[in-house]
């Protein structure tokens, strides 16, 4: 049995890790994750706010995918506004006003953002 991973949590000292961590498991879950994103926003109602969070810190499971969704809803990325942000291990996004922690001994990796439906 394979369980699935997150990016941001994977051990890369696993002797195991390309079994278990694969293109196809990443392309699988991109693909769920838009369609769990896109039903969200569906129910949402308008002028409501929800976070959209992984375990990832790939670009094609986080800021493509709110791109995607974003292309197709009437949302907009509200900024994240976090105290002590600047402390925290930030790795680059292509998104303005979302966030992705990078793993460390402290914190496993994730990403972050925050949308708004629009009336």
């Amino acid at each position: 049995m394979h369980l699935a991973h997150g990016s941001g949590t994977l051990n890369l000292e696993d002797k195991h890790l390309e079994e278990k961590f694969t293109k196809k498991l990443i392309e699988k879950s991109t693909q769920t994750q838009f369609s769990l994103l896109k039903k969200a926003l569906h129910i949402l109602k308008a002028g409501q706010e929800m976070v959209y969070s992984t375990c990832s810190i790939l670009s094609c499971e986080n800021e493509e995918v709110v791109q995607k969704v974003l292309k197709t809803e009437k949302a907009s990325i509200v900024p994240i506004e976090l105290t002590g942000k600047e402390n925290l291990p930030l790795l680059p996004t292509t998104l303005e006003g979302t966030i992705c922690i990078m793993p460390t001994e402290l914190y496993e990796g994730f990403f972050v953002a925050k949308i708004r439906k629009e009336n």
